[in-house]
């Protein structure tokens, strides 16, 4: 289902839930907006969480009232994160944001999505005080049903635990909590080239077993210092049962370990080609993020890195409309050294593929101002 039918599908049901909760208006008051964002984020419910902006309380009839452009209130997807950003929230664990503009009936709604990350409780370090509203430090706020935990209350304790239970994936299955303990990677036994297995220091019965490499090439390959490029299979593993199989790799002549990207393929009006990326939802990307420790380690000996970084599938989706409908700035982009350079030496090797080192820098610098102009 996409994003306009499920809204139409909530709005239609005349309710509210505990995933969803509907504006007339814009948040006149920022204490109770984030206080509304505090509660959706900390909700048990298994899936993204929707404020709809532009719809009237189900008491009055849940009519699509709709917004002007220039209501009062009325924020852009920047401005929320940039509110949210300068928030003192413990751990640094912020929600992630996703603002969609709809046209319902005829008229423009607003959606803030806010998607479901396995980092409740989400709470505050210090108070956060607007006129007569105020946020209260070390308060955990969630929504039950179609009502919100008030601003001067917190959450029940069995409820936080429940929170703490879907943190920690233990109400998961095994193959989804595998996929949850990969992105704690500080937290793992690892010396991948050195050890050919890692475990989870807390949970050693999750288990990584990397397979012997061989040597293969692809475009990618040539944007490092050195080609030689090897790839292996990682098996990752509950006790002695086999969950799934992933591919890794070390570019840079083995100085560097990466999952391997997918690549999209994109048809343009003048040409088509291919580019690779990492979407960090999938399993592809959650791996990346457990071979880098976080993200952290994505270069080698020089600042090329021939791939893009989506957070979802609806980014992707947007970007990539974003490249179709703009291949004219697409075309004006001058590729980098390291895409010319990969290029000649792929030329001088005899080494051909239907991916052009080009394209990749140009798509890679244009998501670049993509997610700049976005604040993505």
């Amino acid at each position: 289902m996409n994003l306009e039918s499920e809204i139409l599908s909530l709005i239609e049901s005349k309710i509210e839930g505990d995933y969803w909760d509907f504006k007339q208006e814009p948040h006149d008051n920022k204490a109770s907006l984030l206080h509304d964002i505090l509660c959706m984020s900390n909700s048990l419910h298994r899936g993204n969480r929707f404020l709809i902006y532009g719809v009237s309380d189900p008491k009055v009839g849940t009519e699509v009232i709709g917004l002007t452009r220039e209501q009062n209130g009325r924020k852009t997807q920047v401005k929320f994160i940039d509110f949210l950003r300068t928030k003192p929230f413990a751990g640094d664990c912020r929600p992630e944001i996703e603002l969609h503009t709809l046209e319902i009936y005829g008229k423009e709604i607003d959606v803030l999505i806010i998607f479901d990350n396995p980092l409740k409780p989400y709470y505050l370090t210090e108070d956060y005080r607007d006129k007569d509203k105020n946020v209260k430090v070390n308060s955990i706020y969630t929504r039950t049903n179609d009502t919100n935990t008030p601003i001067d209350k917190s959450a029940d304790v069995g409820v936080i635990e429940k929170m703490w239970i879907q943190r920690f994936g233990l109400d998961l299955s095994p193959l989804e909590r595998m996929k949850l303990l990969l992105l704690q990677p500080k937290e793992w036994f690892k010396d991948i080239g050195n050890k050919t297995y890692a475990y989870h220091l807390d949970f050693p019965e999750f288990r990584i077993e990397f397979s012997e490499v061989h040597e293969f090439w692809e475009v990618f390959s040539f944007f490092f210092t050195n080609e030689k490029s090897y790839l292996g299979t990682a098996t990752c593993k509950y006790h002695s049962t086999t969950l799934f199989e992933l591919e890794y790799m070390y570019c840079d002549e083995m100085r560097i370990e990466l999952s391997v990207p997918k690549t999209a393929y994109v048809k343009l009006k003048n040409s088509e080609n291919w580019f690779y990326y990492y979407n960090l939802e999938e399993l592809d990307g959650i791996f990346l993020y457990f071979m880098t420790n976080g993200l952290t380690h994505l270069h080698s000996r020089s600042p090329a890195f021939p791939f893009v970084l989506f957070n979802n599938k609806v980014q992707m989706k947007k970007f990539i409309e974003y490249l179709e409908a703009n291949e004219n700035n697409l075309n004006k982009i001058k590729p980098d050294f390291y895409a010319e350079h990969a290029k000649d030496r792929m030329k001088k090797q005899d080494k051909n593929s239907v991916i052009d080192p080009l394209f990749i820098d140009r798509v890679i610098q244009l998501n670049k101002k993509w997610a700049g102009h976005n604040n993505v």
